[in-house]
C-alpha cells in the first residue's frame, strides 16, 4: 500500500527508491537468493542459541523447531554447542570423533537435519541456514593433540584460545596452508549436504582463508564473517562475503559494561557501508546487547536495522553473562508484519534534527539516532504507535529510540 508521507519538525521529506533494490534477474522461487531478498520484515536471526523464555519451551524437537522458525536466518556449530549440552535445531553432526577431521556428517544426523530444515521452511519459507566452520580456535577435542593443525608455542605446547568454552580451547594454525584447505573442504561438505545455504566464520576472518572458502563453495553459497562494524575489514572482504555478523555493544542509554564496545555512530556507518558494498544476496546481521527489559534499546536496535538495511537483527544478552551467549527474548514488537519495503534503506548520516524513516507495505519505521534532538513529526493521516498503541497524527520521540507506526483511524 502507499504510505502517507512523513513530516519532520515541519520539514517535508521522502525517501526515493534506489536502483539497488532492482534485481538483474529474479531469483528462482525457493532458492536461497529468493528467500533472502523477498523476505518480509522485521527479520530476526538466531546466532547459535535460541529464544530463552518460558512461553517458548525448548524441551522437544517440535518446540525447538517452532521457536527457531520465528527467525529468518540461523546458524549452528555442532562441536562447541554440543559441548555445552545445547540441543541443536538442524542437528547435523560431524562423522568423526575429532570434528576437524570429519569427511561428512553422520548419515542419521544429516537425514534428520534435512527433515528439520524442511519442517522449518514449511513454517517460515523465508529461512536461510548456515554452518559455523571453525578456523581460529576450537575445543581441544576438535583435533588430536598431536595434530599439525594446532598453533603451538616454541616449546611445542598448544596456544590457548577462547577462555569461555565448555572445555579448554586452543588456537588453530590458520597460517598453515593444509589447514586452510581443510577448512574450505568442510565448507564444501556443508553446502553439499543439502542442509546448509552457507557458511559462518566467527571472529574477524582472514583474507586468504575467505578467498579459499569462496572459491570452494562458489558464488551461490552465502558467507558471513564476524567483523562487527569494522569498515576496514569490510573494505577488505567486500568482493567475497555476503554479510557481517555485527556483534556489537553500542554506547548510550542501557549500554552494558561488556566487550565489543562501540558507538551508535560506528554501528550505523558500518551498516551503511556493508549494505552498499557486500555481495548479493546480502545477509548483514545486526546484533545489539542489552538488558532484556530495556525496550528502548531493543527498539533502537530494531529500527536502526529496519531503516538502514535489508538484513537481519537481534537484541540479545551481553556475552559476559554466565549463560550461553546470544540467548534472547522474543518481543511482541517483532510480531508486526511490515511486509516488503517500499523504498530503499537509508544510505547516509541524517542531520541531528532529522529522524530516519522508511516505508513498508504494512507501516512506517522511524529511528532517532543517539545524540539527536528530540523529534516531533507528523503524518497526514492517523497512525498507531506500535510500542504503546497511541493513535494520532503527531508524535514525539527521544534520541536512541525508534518505533513502528501502523495506519489507523481515530475511531480505533
Amino acid at each position: 500500500m502507499k504510505q502517507p508521507l512523513l513530516w519532520i519538525t515541519g520539514i517535508f521529506f521522502s525517501l526515493t527508491a534506489s536502483a539497488s533494490l532492482a534485481q538483474t534477474g529474479p531469483p528462482e522461487p525457493g532458492s536461497v537468493g529468493h528467500r533472502v531478498t523477498e523476505k518480509s520484515f522485521p527479520s530476526v536471526f538466531q546466532a547459535w542459541n535460541p529464544i530463552d523464555m518460558p512461553s517458548w519451551p525448548q524441551d522437544s524437537l517440535e518446540e525447538r523447531l517452532k521457536a527457531a522458525a520465528k527467525h529468518d536466518l540461523i546458524w549452528e556449530e555442532p562441536v562447541s554447542q554440543l559441548g555445552y549440552g545445547v540441543k541443536l535445531v538442524l542437528g547435523a553432526v560431524w562423522d568423526h570423533k575429532h570434528g576437524g577431521l570429519a569427511t561428512g556428517f553422520t548419515a542419521e544426523s544429516q537425514q534428520q537435519a534435512i527433515a528439520n530444515r524442511a519442517a522449518m521452511l514449511k513454517m517460515n519459507p523465508d529461512m536461510a541456514f548456515l554452518l559455523e566452520v571453525r578456523w581460529r580456535d576450537a575445543p581441544g577435542s576438535f583435533l588430536p593433540e598431536d595434530s599439525p593443525f594446532w598453533k603451538r608455542h616454541p616449546n611445542g605446547t598448544r596456544v590457548e584460545g577462547w577462555l569461555g568454552g565448555p572445555e579448554p580451547y586452543f588456537m588453530l594454525d590458520y597460517e598453515n596452508e593444509a589447514f586452510r584447505a581443510n577448512v574450505s573442504r568442510q565448507c564444501r561438505i556443508a553446502l553439499d549436504s543439502g542442509v546448509y545455504d552457507g557458511i559462518m566464520l566467527d571472529w574477524n576472518g582472514r583474507l586468504d582463508l575467505i578467498k579459499r572458502v569462496r572459491t570452494e563453495i562458489g558464488q551461490d553459497g552465502l558467507i558471513i564473517v564476524n567483523i562487527h562494524d569494522d569498515v576496514k575489514d569490510g573494505e577488505e572482504y567486500k568482493d567475497l562475503i555476503n554479510g557481517s555478523f555485527m556483534e556489537c555493544n553500542p554506547n548510550g542509554p542501557g549500554a552494558p559494561k561488556a566487550s565489543f564496545y562501540t558507538s551508535w555512530d560506528d554501528l550505523r556507518d558500518g551498516l551503511i557501508f556493508f549494505e552498499e558494498h557486500f555481495q548479493n544476496p546480502q545477509i548483514n546481521c545486526l546484533e545489539v546487547w542489552g538488558s532484556r527489559d530495556d525496550l528502548r534499546r531493543m527498539r533502537a536496535a530494531t529500527t536502526l536495522g529496519l531503516t538502514h538495511s535489508n538484513g537481519y537483527l537481534l537484541y540479545a544478552d551481553p556475552n559476559p553473562l554466565k549463560t550461553p551467549d546470544h540467548l534472547h527474548n522474543w518481543y511482541d514488537f517483532w510480531n508486526v508484519d511490515l511486509g516488503r519495503p517500499l523504498n530503499d534503506c537509508v544510505r547516509k548520516k541524517m542531520p541531528k534534527n532529522r529522524v530516519a524513516e522508511r516505508s513498508f507495505e504494512g507501516g512506517v519505521v522511524v529511528y532517532n539516532h543517539f545524540g539527536n534532538e528530540k523529534a516531533v513529526f507528523s503524518f497526514d493521516t492517523p497512525h498507531k504507535r506500535l510500542s504503546d498503541g497511541k493513535i494520532s497524527k503527531q508524535f514525539e520521540m527521544q534520541d536512541a529510540d525508534g518505533d513502528i507506526f501502523l495506519p489507523a483511524t481515530l475511531k480505533e
